[in-house]
């Protein structure tokens, strides 16, 4: 067993507001390393490249909960403890940017019109990406400026600020987020509606009689299917949404009732655990039960069709100018030489 030694409140050297439990950091640093590895096996079963991005998310809050531990052992290295503190801080930024991502490549695989308030879905997935960096910014210099043990109270206070307003910039777009997820199920349920009524009236057209009502609510639903496979899905985005947004409630309330000075929250390493890793945990758990992969299957499961087809345009162009400039060059030689002739037929 490992022993740690705790040190006293008085003792300026000390990094911690109370005694680290070394058993529970090894025990979501485990927790972290299991999910992370189940998402590496999802991400090639279901040939995903893209979760990556939730790869990262775990693979953060894994290093952040490794580097804890070490800091639980050596608890007066800063440099270790600025690591953990600044892995787990970050670590969900990643899991809100495939939040994102999931959700635009669902407008894209479901929705006919491929958008969302004129917007499409290739633009509010990078859209809500680089609002994700600019948060991820934000909350890394105020981290940063927090987590140095040479600054002087002021700057990590200041630090501190930073950081809860980048938090607060995060659950901004995430607000912004959920009404644009609100008006995708809207459009996917009239879009399901209007693709029933569609069926209905052609199967009155051509006089079709099912021999059963049952035979009749059966073709229906399979017109409804689109909104029934995304269902799920859309639970689990909630879901996982749901959990980060605690979290980032959570690290509001802690620095806003003043971190660098302590608090109850600060002087409790309970508060860690169950506002900050389950949460976390829990979204990446919920990812792992109900895998995007398990929908976002065949074709417009991805932008890579567009991709291809933008390729190639690109292609079709570059040969098009290619093509433009051997004319040119070519009329420009018929055009030399036809001249020297006619003036030879002169002479």
């Amino acid at each position: 067993m490992v022993s740690t030694v705790c040190y006293a409140e008085d003792d300026s050297k000390r990094l911690y507001d109370y005694c680290p439990s070394f058993a529970a950091t090894v025990l979501f640093a485990i927790l972290f390393g299991a999910v992370t590895i189940t998402h590496i096996v999802q991400a090639f079963r279901y040939r995903k490249p893209f979760t990556w991005v939730l790869i990262m998310a775990g693979g953060w809050e894994l290093g952040g909960y490794i580097a804890r531990t070490l800091s639980v052992m050596d608890q007066l290295n800063s440099g270790i403890f600025t690591a953990q503190f600044l892995l787990i801080l970050l670590a969900p930024l990643w899991i809100n940017a495939f939040v994102y991502m999931v959700l635009g490549r669902m407008i894209h695989f479901f929705l006919e019109d491929d958008r969302i308030f004129g917007i499409r879905a290739r633009r509010i997935t990078l859209m809500f990406v680089l609002f994700d960096i600019a948060a991820f910014v934000v909350q890394l210099t105020g981290g940063m400026m927090a987590s140095g043990d040479d600054y002087s109270a002021q700057t990590i206070q200041n630090g501190l600020h930073i950081y809860t307003g980048g938090v607060g910039l995060q659950l901004a777009f995430i607000a912004v987020f959920i009404a644009l997820a609100l008006r995708f199920q809207r459009i996917l349920k009239r879009q399901d509606q209007d693709q029933a009524s569609q069926m209905v009236m052609e199967m009155s057209r051509t006089q079709y009689e099912p021999t059963s009502g049952n035979e009749a609510s059966t073709h229906i639903s399979l017109l409804n299917r689109s909104y029934r496979q995304a269902r799920p899905l859309l639970i689990i985005i909630w879901v996982a949404l749901g959990f980060i947004v605690l979290r980032n409630v959570y690290r509001l309330i802690e620095y806003g009732m003043g971190g660098v000075n302590g608090n109850t929250i600060t002087r409790h390493e309970w508060f860690q655990y169950v506002f900050d890793a389950v949460p976390m945990l829990f979204a990446i758990i919920a990812l792992n039960i109900y895998h995007p992969g398990k929908v976002l299957q065949g074709v417009k499961s991805d932008f890579s069709e567009e991709n291809k087809a933008r390729q190639a345009e690109k292609k079709a162009k570059k040969q098009a100018k290619k093509d433009s400039k051997k004319e040119g060059k070519l009329y420009a030689k018929v055009g030399n030489g036809s001249g020297h002739n006619s003036s030879d037929e002169l002479v």
